[in-house]
């Protein structure tokens, strides 16, 4: 009896093993990369991972970047970088809801792993999604939506994938560039806030921080099957066709550039005046100095008070002097100092101007009407002699 029981629990345990290997031979691994959208956190695309199978029933999305607005100190979280992301598990017709009605493009590639290789992925999934595993610290351009595509990839699948060698002559700025080139206003934003690392050339592997730029290296990329070198990317379908989306606006047209540039042009005219009618309104350059010196101190704090790699060795502290916040308020003083001071930072800031083209850090069109605007009321409250 103990016999016929031994094998009957031998003949279950084969049942089960078959049964589970045919479910991980139903399972699919894809990767969906989603176009950009017209909102600021959705310029530059989006990417995740579906997992499928017929057998098991499951048609999930898995969807890194996610985080909770209702945290306590949400706001200082993520202004220092302190802010926890996380991933999250939906079902494939949900994830698609917003792409749907935003129109974006959602483009899948389906990967050509082995067995176990797609096993070892949906575990490695399944077990990030656990509530004690899901948290990590987002970095824009090292630990993202993308690079976590990367990453899970090249972890599960060892040394048998090769990331395809990529060739780019632009910086990472310039690719940030190109997904904001109709949104000036944020481009300006971006460029005054992020430093030197995004000025470093890219290459394959910095680069797929972007999803666009995940989708043409896995589309190159090539995995070892049993000796064989075959494409990595198995086949590549278009789930949701749709246009690019328009992001221009009026503001497109209205760029910092156009406006700082008009506002400059205007300073020149109230400078004339100033001087052939011996006035003096101070509050103008109290105004542009306080600003000004306000930006430089938070061009340090995100530099050094914060975890945000992107912000640390901002070069637009070289014109953003902090100083000018107490230098506003010696705006009338004739003190030989303040004459001093005023005179040095004039100089400063026209040699940043000048060299500009040669400094390691690209700064923004719209930076350069703003240096111009410093470097003429600096020369003037320099040359001014005496207390109006």
């Amino acid at each position: 009896m103990v016999r016929y029981l031994a094998v009957l629990v031998l003949w279950l345990a084969t049942v089960q093993s078959l049964l589970a290997q045919s479910d991980t031979n139903d399972l699919k691994i894809s990767v969906l990369t989603c176009a950009d959208g017209e909102q600021m956190y959705a310029s530059f695309g989006h990417c995740a991972i579906r997992v499928r199978s017929v057998n098991r029933g499951i048609d999930n999305v898995y969807n890194y970047g996610m985080f909770n607005y209702k945290q306590n100190s949400f706001y200082i979280k993520f202004v220092r970088g302190f802010l926890n992301y996380h991933v999250g598990r939906s079902n494939f017709s949900r994830f698609c809801v917003e792409y749907v009605r935003d129109g974006r493009e959602i483009r899948e590639q389906v990967l050509n792993l082995d067995n176990a290789q797609r096993q070892a992925v949906f575990d490695f999934l399944e077990w990030n999604n656990l509530e004690e595993n899901r948290y990590y610290r987002y970095n824009f351009l090292e630990d993202n939506c993308a690079t976590r595509i990367r990453d899970i990839v090249e972890n599960t699948c060892g040394n048998t994938v090769a990331l395809a060698e990529m060739q780019y002559d632009e910086s990472l700025r310039d690719m940030i560039h190109s997904h904001l080139n109709d949104m000036p206003w944020y481009r300006f934003g971006v460029d005054l806030l992020m430093g030197l690392p995004v000025d470093r050339k890219a290459d394959s592997r910095s680069a797929m921080f972007l999803p666009e730029h995940v989708f043409t290296t896995l589309e190159k990329s090539t995995i070892v099957h049993d000796g064989r070198t075959e494409p990595l990317v198995a086949e590549s379908n278009t789930l949701l066709k749709a246009d690019p989306v328009n992001k221009k606006d009026i503001c497109t047209y209205l760029s910092p550039s156009l406006i700082f540039w008009l506002m400059f042009a205007l300073l020149v005219l109230v400078t004339y005046y100033e001087v052939t009618h011996r006035k003096y309104y101070a509050w103008i350059d109290r105004v542009l100095l306080f600003v000004v010196g306000l930006f430089g101190l938070l061009f340090v704090f995100m530099w050094v008070g914060t975890e945000h790699t992107v912000t640390a060795g901002n070069l637009n502290i070289l014109w953003a002097i902090p100083t000018h916040i107490v230098a506003a308020f010696a705006v009338k003083s004739i003190n030989q100092f303040w004459k001093k001071y005023f005179a040095i930072t004039a100089v400063v800031t026209l040699a940043v101007l000048v060299l500009s083209p040669v400094i390691p850090q690209q700064f923004d069109v719209g930076n350069y009407p703003i240096m111009c605007m410093l470097i003429l009321r600096l020369a003037y409250l320099y040359r001014k002699k005496e207390k109006i």
